[in-house]
């Protein structure tokens, strides 16, 4: 499937967060946040202070999802991905996922972190399907990928790709 995106920073703009989330149910939520959280907003005034920024994925005019990156230690950043509940299951989130795995290194990150709750299968999938190392305890997982190892192996598949007759 060919998914043409854009996206753009939000960082600072409650109103577009609280207008995307909207679009977001509190099963969506609670698997982006591992909490039950009634004004996504207002988490975000914490996530922004510590140097996290916020971009709106969007198809044509249409949202389709929110990507959050905060920088948790040398050259590591958490990342959280919720895509549109009415987009779910199409392929966006994987999508998604490869953008901001090549533009994670372009900003200065060399891994990319994040806890998923183990119910969460299409986002663990993802993660697999990226080569993060996956380690569960408990009902949270955590998800590992080594950007840089990721980008030389999509260059390598790119080389390799054109390479061929």
């Amino acid at each position: 499937m060919r998914v043409d995106l854009d996206y753009y920073e939000i960082t600072g703009l409650y109103d577009e967060v609280r207008r995307f989330y909207s679009m977001v149910g509190e099963e969506s939520r609670y698997l982006r946040f591992l909490a039950a959280v009634r004004d996504p907003a207002s988490a975000y005034e914490r996530m922004w202070s510590c140097g996290g920024r916020t971009f709106l994925v969007v198809q044509g005019r249409r949202p389709v999802a929110l990507v959050d990156v905060t920088p948790c230690g040398e050259g590591e950043v958490e990342a959280g991905l919720v895509v549109v509940d009415s987009l779910q299951g199409r392929g966006y989130g994987t999508r998604i996922a490869e953008i901001f795995a090549a533009l994670l290194p372009r900003l200065g990150f060399d891994a990319a972190i994040a806890e998923i709750l183990r119910e969460n299968a299409k986002a663990l999938a993802i993660a697999k399907r990226l080569g993060a190392s996956i380690s569960c305890r408990g009902v949270v997982c955590t998800v590992k990928l080594n950007l840089r190892r990721l980008a030389l192996k999509s260059s390598a598949v790119a080389a390799a790709r054109a390479a061929m007759p």
